[in-house]
């Protein structure tokens, strides 16, 4: 409300000058008036609607994201060993780690995982342990703003892209790494990271990508997202938050991921369920399957398991139940929205709840991962 008053406060004061000065004849009144009605009218559409769309990023994007309630730690696997680094996004060292498994002494491939909103590489562990079992060199990263990383706050949905490339970068740079074919596996926002990242250069570097649970672009998840709190108003906020974003990222913040999919030149696995209620199938990636033009592009559309996917729909039941018709006794406070969302989703779970892991299911993926290094192989022997 600042800066409407100090607008309108701004308009009557030109209209004064216009209109009342002593050198200018009373015709010049209605010019007065029409240069104010111009001035007022381009306040009213742009100046206070981009003053809100920033407040709102501000709100939803400027804090930081910590450990989730239920969170892991490398001490809940005996069987895996970390190796902490650290490697720059921008300005900001982003914690980062190696995860293998102790039985395992030669690897597949490098496979960098990039984990969902709210969350941090503590979330996911269960992941890193199935595919370090699997036989994976695992590389693991918080974003930034999370957790470990450095960071103000998470700065907007085109972040999780900017550090996957950042990430991918590092890697490449590892000259004790190049004999291993570099794998790509993101979920949720690090879905949509890593769709929107096959439309960059430094993408030619990975040999494959599976983009889970990912969103298509900025514009679906907020307006499905800012639409649960202020209703479809938040239409007229469109343009500004591509605005907003493009002054952030430029045109990688117009990225979309099925633009990705089509533009690499590997195979992307692309999975998503109808009954995601984080990310609907709406605004997926997947939905745009149609549009696909990449031969070896696969699409595993779903309906009973959520947004985790990697949980047993039977778990994923469960924890609705858990929920239904309860109301949360978490307070937002200090914490960034999305965590505090996550928090929410689980409040009434166990740690073995929220991270069971259907093995059957990943399975699947290590299958996918695996014909394609049997397929690379092949073709440069």
């Amino acid at each position: 409300m600042f800066y409407v008053r100090k607008i309108f406060r701004h308009c009557i004061h030109i209209y004064q000058i216009v209109c009342y000065n002593d050198n200018m004849k009373k015709d010049n009144k209605f010019l007065g008036f029409l240069i104010v009605l111009i001035y007022g009218v381009f306040a009213i559409t742009i100046i206070i609607p981009m003053i809100v769309t920033a407040i709102i990023f501000k709100f939803v994007f400027g804090r930081r994201v910590s450990k989730t309630i239920h969170h892991m730690t490398p001490e809940d696997f005996p069987n895996l060993n970390t190796y902490p680094v650290k490697f720059k996004s921008g300005k900001n060292d982003l914690a980062a780690y190696f995860v293998t498994d102790k039985a395992v002494s030669e690897y597949k491939a490098v496979l960098i995982v990039s984990h969902g909103i709210g969350c941090s590489r503590a979330g996911y562990l269960n992941r890193y342990d199935y595919f370090a079992r699997k036989g994976y060199l695992v590389f693991a990263y918080d974003c930034t703003g999370t957790f470990e990383s450095q960071g103000k706050g998470l700065k907007g949905l085109t972040q999780s892209q900017v550090d996957l490339d950042n990430a991918i970068k590092y890697l490449d740079g590892i000259q004790e790494l190049k004999k291993y074919k570099l794998l790509a596996y993101g979920h949720s926002w690090g879905g949509y990271g890593l769709a929107t990242e096959l439309n960059c250069k430094t993408a030619e570097k990975l040999t494959a990508a599976a983009t889970l649970s990912g969103f298509n672009d900025i514009w679906g998840i907020c307006k499905y997202q800012m639409t649960r709190y202020a209703g479809k108003a938040v239409v007229l906020v469109k343009p500004w938050t591509y605005l907003h974003y493009f002054l952030l990222y430029g045109k990688k913040a117009l990225y979309k991921g099925i633009g990705g999919v089509n533009n690499f030149k590997g195979p992307v696995l692309v999975m998503h369920s109808t009954d995601d209620k984080t990310v609907p199938y709406d605004s997926s990636v997947a939905i745009h399957y149609k549009e696909n033009k990449n031969p070896q592009a696969k699409f595993v559309i779903l309906d009973d398991r959520g947004h985790t996917l990697s949980r047993p729909p039977a778990v994923e039941q469960e924890i609705k139940r858990l929920h239904k018709d309860k109301k949360t006794q978490l307070s937002l406070g200090k914490s960034n929205i999305f965590e505090y969302n996550v928090n929410v989703g689980y409040e009434y779970c166990d740690k073995s709840t929220v991270f069971a892991i259907d093995e059957e299911f990943m399975d699947g993926i290590d299958a996918y991962f695996e014909g394609v290094l049997a397929d690379t192989k092949e073709q440069s022997a």
